[in-house]
């Protein structure tokens, strides 16, 4: 949802996740400067992990090559370092990894409806897929549920396969993250992806922008 607006500025991402931990569950994970932080981080994390290269003026990773994962130690220590060196780096996202359905959760203020709020199918192919409902915040229980029947992808949220999520929780979230824009006033914000599990709803990744 993130428009081209030269006039927004994004929020260090260590920042927004915190900003947004009371709204949504997040993985257990650390944002590292140095190798120094790394191996203290290493010691609380269990593999496989996600190293993702993180900065004010990094808004696509995977277009920098920006994310890694790693299965051992030596893995993580490699990845670091080659993260750390790639240009706008400032520090490196050291996730435990969170098995899930892929979704997207996005929030933009618009002048004429005030906060609206997005969710889709997410991933790499969320701009391809085009596949949304949206609703102006904040939204009722109902209309999260809604929101979650509207898009062509709901088979994917109900068992598809047999992968299974806490449709609960998710409806939670959607009700939630809502209300998270009007609190905090800001421009836009996209979890892409949140990933929900039979356990709950990750945010693996936020932008927001004020």
């Amino acid at each position: 949802m993130v428009t081209k607006n030269k006039k927004i500025t994004k929020i260090p991402e260590e920042k927004a996740f915190q900003m947004i931990k009371r709204y949504t569950s997040l993985p257990k994970q650390f944002f590292c400067k140095n190798e120094k932080q790394l191996e203290e981080a290493l010691k609380k994390l269990k593999f496989p992990l996600v190293l993702k290269a993180t900065g004010k003026e990094i808004l696509h990773k995977s277009e920098i090559k920006g994310v890694s994962i790693a299965n051992s130690e030596s893995e993580a220590k490699k990845e670091f370092k080659r993260l750390i060196k790639l240009k706008k780096c400032e520090k490196v996202l050291v996730q435990e990894f969170v098995k899930g359905i892929e979704t997207i959760l996005g929030i933009k203020y618009d002048e004429t409806f005030g906060y609206v709020i997005a969710f889709g199918l997410g991933g790499v192919f969320v701009e391809v897929l085009k596949d949304f409902s949206m609703r102006i915040c904040p939204i009722s229980d109902q209309e999260a549920e809604e929101m979650l029947n509207e898009i062509k992808g709901k088979r994917v949220l109900e068992g598809f396969r047999g992968i299974k999520i806490d449709r609960k929780k998710l409806l939670k979230v959607l009700v939630s993250m809502s209300k998270f824009a009007i609190n905090y006033k800001i421009k836009e914000m996209d979890i892409n992806p949140l990933i929900c599990n039979e356990k709950g709803c990750y945010a693996v990744d936020v932008r927001i922008f004020k």
